[in-house]
């Protein structure tokens, strides 16, 4: 089956248009082996359904995570086409996220009062409403000249700074400390309140201070707005086709690695902290979960994808061409099917049984940790890197205090880091 390298619609043979997104099809058709589905996670029976019937309740039901587009669970089975050929994960929006595999931190609570709140702009849309964004994560470039890293990063840079004219000086001057000291490109947090910029930025040294080794993979921090139809309150997505080369095969492709803050929430403290708050005491979210900590989850997601560049031998996604195109869909497709992250969770599981003789079975012993790290997609299949991220999450948290789960499965992704 082809699919579009625009929007991932199926499509027929021998047509010229896609009947979804009117994207010329000519020299843009893809072909996967399986189609990503698009699942949210629903808080009453812990299982993901399409994201066309999210579920609400009164008061605050929480989702927390929505996984969009993945094969079997989370994983970038993803479309990259001439030009505009976008991978998402968890990631992430509308059309965009039919070819997804990001992680999101999901919220389908009904915020009676919260109108204004979520008049958010369509992706890729300028500033509209009270929690938007003038920033616009998704831009793309074709027929750049590019040939080696650092060409990529002038453009990622270059496209991050040109949005920065109206941000305040303050917010400025966070984004480039976050930049200088832990090595990402593009920092844009151009609306967010100075105090919370600057504790994300904690978030970040406390990761990086344990995890030295994983600086410099992640090229883009952003605020995000995202529509109605994908209410994440965070996202990380591995793979965005940002620019393609002025070559005759394209190549090489410069790929994005972002962590995506939905405005809805990341403008909207108040919203934010009663959606954590509660997926926290509910048990959704490890103990002790913040409004901070959300961006911890999505790095625990971010370090079990740069193990598995690891276990493939795949020092880096920025440029794609001939000879790592290979290794680059090998890799989405581990990814999607959850086999390494299912191999982590064996792993750490056998260590635990034969350290404790426990007698629960590893799915008990991984819902000890959250009950979204028992999260299933649309089919009933586990999403098993939730469980890693519900981990490094619940480990960031809580210390040792964390549950023991937690602290095995973490010291396996450890192990897999060389950290």
């Amino acid at each position: 089956m082809n699919y579009c390298s625009k929007c991932g619609d199926p499509i027929e043979p021998n047509e010229k248009f896609c009947n979804k997104c009117g994207n010329p099809l000519q020299t843009n058709l893809i072909n996967m082996n399986s189609q990503p589905t698009s699942i949210a996670y629903n808080q009453n029976n812990n299982e993901q359904q399409s994201n066309n019937s999210i579920p609400t309740n009164n008061g605050y039901n929480q989702q927390l995570y929505n996984q969009k587009n993945l094969t079997n669970i989370k994983g970038i089975l993803l479309g990259i086409g001439i030009g505009v050929g976008v991978v998402l994960i968890v990631l992430v929006f509308s059309l965009l996220m039919k070819n997804s595999n990001s992680k999101y931190y999901f919220d389908t609570n009904s915020h009676e009062n919260d109108a204004e709140s979520v008049q958010t702009a369509d992706v890729s849309s300028s500033k509209k409403g009270k929690y938007s964004t003038v920033i616009i994560y998704d831009n793309t470039y074709a027929g750049v000249t590019v040939s080696s890293n650092k060409d990529a990063y002038k453009l990622i840079e270059k496209d991050s700074v040109s949005q920065k004219n109206n941000c305040p000086s303050e917010i400025k001057a966070i984004e480039d400390d976050i930049i200088n000291k832990y090595g990402i490109t593009a920092v844009n947090l151009c609306e967010m309140n100075a105090g919370f910029a600057k504790e994300i930025g904690n978030v970040i040294k406390k990761i990086y201070d344990e995890y030295p080794s994983a600086r410099g993979y992640i090229t883009n921090l952003s605020l995000a707005n995202v529509p109605m139809s994908g209410e994440y309150i965070a996202a990380f997505m591995p793979v965005f086709n940002f620019a393609t080369s002025n070559s005759s095969s394209t190549y090489p492709w410069i790929i994005k690695t972002q962590v995506l803050l939905n405005t809805s929430y990341f403008l909207n403290t108040e919203r934010l902290e009663a959606s954590v708050t509660d997926g926290s005491n509910s048990g959704h979210f490890p103990p002790n979960a913040t409004i901070y900590s959300p961006v911890a989850h999505e790095f625990g997601h971010y370090l079990s994808f740069l193990a598995l560049m690891k276990h493939h031998n795949l020092e880096s996604i920025l440029l794609v061409n001939e000879k790592n195109i290979n290794d680059f869909y090998n890799i989405y497709s581990d990814f999607g099917k959850g086999d390494f992250s299912l191999q982590m969770i064996n792993e750490a599981y056998g260590n635990y049984k034969r350290d404790t003789n426990t007698t629960l079975t590893v799915d008990e012993w991984r819902g000890t940790i959250s009950k979204y790290a028992l999260a299933k997609d649309n089919s009933g299949n586990y999403i098993y890197d939730e469980t890693i991220a519900e981990s490094f999450h619940d480990v960031y948290l809580n210390g040792e205090n964390a549950k023991d789960a937690s602290k095995y499965i973490i010291k396996v992704l450890k192990s897999k880091l060389g950290s």
